[in-house]
């Protein structure tokens, strides 16, 4: 009786056991509705703000030539200067003595000169009045030998002697030709001396213009460091500051650092803006004169300079601005909102919608324009991307889409860590 009693018990708990232990509902796989956007095909535009420094067009420091004292100077800090006007006279009492001497060197070798010239002059009538009693005595003694040869009128002594004048005649003249050529030739080498002599007096002379400094263009005195008394000299001789600096303000060059992306659209004679701290609100023009042609490799960017035509005085050299300065490429590229892509250690991506299902599309990052931001893969213009890109959307994951348009998505395009999307109830 008890052990029927123990098989029943233990047969109703085989039979509770096995009603407990049950497979669960299938999960359905559930649809996923997110707002969408379409690949936008654009011409990057857009404006970047770059720092700027403003520059004298010209900025010259001004030294002497040679080392004196400031007899006078006539301009100070802040002095209106025009091209060629005479700012410093100095005094350089051997630079002047040294004139004086070369001036009384030209006077020597000028008499000098003179002295050879008439010499010449003297030792060519000697060789013509030699040459003139040469050719008598020849006419003498031809005739005087015809006549010898009629017996008894010529003694043959008197015809022997007068061969021998002859003869004497002759080397004479010769004598005579060689201290002409000798005194030419000294006569050319007295016409070279001065020549030198003049030269170096002239060299001198120039040393001397050196002691009055002129303006080398038209501008203004920025700085003055030296006084009527004080000793000057050239530029790294000793430690001698610069007497004044002179500055060209009517033309500015206004030079930006141009990053590296950017340098291809760089475009000289394009009018540039920009704005300083001094004139808030305002902007100023500038023209692209000058471009670096290479890259500063600690920042990687190009430096450009502008022109600006500064009439009115109001910029002045050494202040910084904010050069607006405009990118553009000349083919359109692919845009998504900065939403959209999605970016992780391993790669960046967008959540493309292909039909009905999410799937990832590796892209590379470009430029950003407004909240757009361009992108470059295997995707094409009118692909619909969504607009909070998340790697929670899983390849495969089935989803509804809400178009959003391009202007919307433009304005919603910061990038946010939340990811909207909803899913129905």
């Amino acid at each position: 009786m008890r052990r029927n009693r123990l098989v029943t018990l233990i047969a109703a708990l085989a039979c509770l056991s096995g009603c407990a232990k049950h497979e669960p509902p299938p999960e359905v796989s559930e649809v996923r509705t997110l707002e969408a956007v379409p690949v936008a095909k654009k011409i990057l535009s857009r404006v970047d703000q770059l720092p700027g420094e403003i520059r004298a067009y010209q900025d010259v420091a001004i030294y002497p030539k040679v080392p004196g004292f400031i007899e006078w100077i006539g301009v100070d800090r802040g002095s209106i200067v025009a091209k060629d006007q005479i700012l410093v006279t100095m005094y350089a009492p051997e630079y002047v003595a040294r004139r004086d001497e070369s001036l009384a060197r030209v006077d020597a070798a000028n008499a000098k000169l003179r002295e050879g010239e008439s010499l010449l002059e003297t030792t060519r009538a000697q060789l013509l009045e030699a040459r003139a009693k040469w050719l008598g005595d020849d006419s003498t003694y031809t005739r005087l030998k015809a006549a010898s040869l009629v017996p008894g009128v010529v003694a043959s002594n008197d015809v022997i002697v007068l061969g021998q004048v002859v003869q004497s005649d002759l080397e004479s003249v010769k004598a005579w030709e060689k201290r002409v050529a000798a005194t030419e030739h000294q006569v050319t080498a007295l016409g070279e001396n001065l020549a030198a002599q003049r030269k170096a007096a002239a060299d001198t002379e120039d040393f001397a213009q050196y002691l009055k400094i002129k303006a080398p263009f038209d501008g203004y005195i920025t700085e003055r460091n030296m006084h009527v008394g004080s000793f000057v000299g050239p530029l790294g001789n000793g430690a001698y500051p610069e007497i004044v600096r002179i500055q060209q303000l009517n033309l500015l060059r206004v030079v930006t650092p141009v990053p590296e992306r950017d340098t291809h659209g760089v475009l000289a004679g394009a009018q540039v803006p920009f704005t300083v701290s001094t004139f808030p609100g305002e902007q100023f023009m500038g023209t692209v004169a000058r471009l670096g042609n290479y890259l500063e490799q600690k920042t990687r960017t190009m430096p450009v300079e502008l022109n600006y035509w500064n009439t009115d005085n109001r910029i002045l050299p050494g202040m910084f601005c904010e050069v607006l300065w405009p990118t553009r490429r000349h083919t359109p590229t692919l845009f998504v909102p900065l939403s959209s892509v999605v970016t992780t250690t391993l790669m960046d991506f967008v959540c493309l919608v292909r039909q009905g299902e999410i799937a990832w599309v590796q892209v590379k990052k470009g430029q950003t324009m407004d909240n757009l931001i361009e992108i470059f893969g295997d995707i094409k213009e009118g692909d619909v991307v969504a607009l909070e890109g998340s790697d929670e959307l899983r390849p495969g994951m089935p989803v509804k889409t809400i178009l959003v348009g391009r202007e919307e998505a433009a304005r919603r395009g910061k990038k946010v860590r939340e990811t909207y999307y909803r899913a129905p109830h």
